[in-house]
């Protein structure tokens, strides 16, 4: 990165970068800088980031942003196959609140905190009905009423859980988005990112960054591919929000590096992976490196080897040593010791890391400033929608179109 290349580290815990920040404040290089920091900088102010920001986009633009979030949602409430219900639900409120941030200025742009007020706010969703396509306009006309009132829970906890972070709030309450992941990857920026560690919240935006990450990078199909700009990821404990049953991640791995990433993959134990993923990934992997690790995760990763060298090597480890196998000129290489190089051996011990964010490649907005802006964002949209012929009269009301509906049958209840 400081060499010119783009990419986005992903710490949930935050030492790394840490470590990182100070290498980054040469001049011609903090200015490529995004910081994205909740998990520990709620003084600091942040960029904004909205998905819901789509003044003028394309329709398959739209359909990412709409992926990008289900994906995520799905992996941090673990939904598999069976939460059918759960997954048309967010898909759909994540579609409405989509075409109300095309049709609307980037000001007045929903963002992902009016999930609960298109779900249970009746006059809101009414006056937003005339900005929906037909097949989704019949959905929240005929079937969404028919629904039981507890089916928007889940949905809804969530969101919930995400504003009682200030800095959360912050960064995904401001209309309008100063960071955008496919600008940063056309552009080399070089995002570092801190979501926190532990919490479903947390586990939430770290999932957000990922999948709205790994869906812009399949936008750029459109772009010839010599003309797409390589974008490096490091992923740390990747783990902590592999949490799908369906595989998307998995399945979006398989493909993201025709699109330009270059994805660093990094996990303690291989086992704490969801299956589809750890397939994923020793398929299509270029290098595979192991340090120490229990006697069994040692054992299923050595079979990628043939069993070379004995499992029992990886146990018993020193720091900084590892055993690689790489692809060189397109041929895999026998599995190799290696020692580990610090960054500070090659570029030198860095300066004490400052308080403040580095010069940064984005506007950043004030935590208070972006949460009292967010508290009368649904009003101001609300008065938009009407300006513009959308229903939802002051106090109106429609008739339900039927009794709620029992959960589809062999389908979990999504809690």
């Amino acid at each position: 990165m400081r060499s010119g290349a783009g990419g986005l580290f992903l710490d949930p815990h935050g030492d790394a970068l840490e470590r990182i920040r100070p290498y980054l404040a040469d001049p011609g290089v903090g200015g490529r800088v995004v910081e994205i920091d909740v998990g520990s900088s709620g003084g600091r102010g942040l960029p904004g980031w909205n998905l819901f920001e789509l003044s003028g986009a394309a329709d398959d633009a739209t359909e990412a942003r709409v992926a990008a979030i289900v994906d995520a949602f799905a992996s941090t409430l673990k939904w598999g196959d069976q939460s059918t219900r759960a997954i048309n639900l967010t898909a759909q409120a994540a579609t409405a609140l989509a075409h109300v941030g095309r049709a609307l200025p980037p000001e007045l742009a929903p963002t992902i905190f009016q999930l609960p007020t298109v779900l249970s706010d009746e006059r809101w969703r009414e006056a937003a009905l005339p900005l929906l396509p037909a097949s989704a306009r019949s959905f929240w006309k005929e079937r969404f009423p028919r629904l039981a009132e507890e089916a928007i829970t889940p949905v809804t906890n969530l969101v919930d859980r995400l504003r009682t972070s200030p800095a959360i709030t912050a960064l995904l309450g401001q209309s309008k988005s100063t960071y955008r992941v496919r600008e940063a990857m056309d552009q080399g920026l070089i995002v570092l990112a801190h979501p926190g560690v532990g919490e479903i919240h947390q586990r939430l935006v770290a999932n957000l960054l990922l999948f709205d990450l790994l869906h812009a990078a399949k936008a750029r199909q459109q772009v010839a591919s010599e003309e797409r700009r390589p974008f490096w990821v490091f992923l740390d404990e990747v783990q902590s929000y592999d949490g799908t049953a369906s595989g998307q991640l998995a399945a979006l791995l398989e493909q993201s590096a025709k699109f330009g990433l270059r994805a660093v993959v990094m996990n303690q134990n291989p086992e704490r992976l969801n299956p589809k993923t750890l397939t994923a990934l020793t398929t299509n992997r270029s290098h595979l490196l192991a340090t120490t690790m229990n006697a069994h995760a040692a054992a299923l990763l050595t079979k990628e080897w043939a069993g070379k060298p004995d499992p029992a090597v990886l146990t018993r480890m020193e720091r900084f040593r590892f055993v690689a196998q790489v692809t060189d000129r397109g041929e895999l290489s026998e599995p190799f010791a290696l020692e580990g190089i610090r960054v500070e051996d090659v570029v030198g011990e860095p300066p004490a890391p400052g308080e403040e964010p580095l010069a940064g490649a984005v506007a950043r907005t004030e935590v208070a400033e972006a949460i009292e802006d967010l508290e009368g964002l649904d009003d101001r949209i609300l008065v938009e929608l009407r300006k513009r012929g959308g229903g939802g009269k002051p106090g109106a009301a429609t008739e339900s179109s039927g009794p709620p509906l029992a959960p589809d049958e062999g389908e979990e209840r999504d809690g």
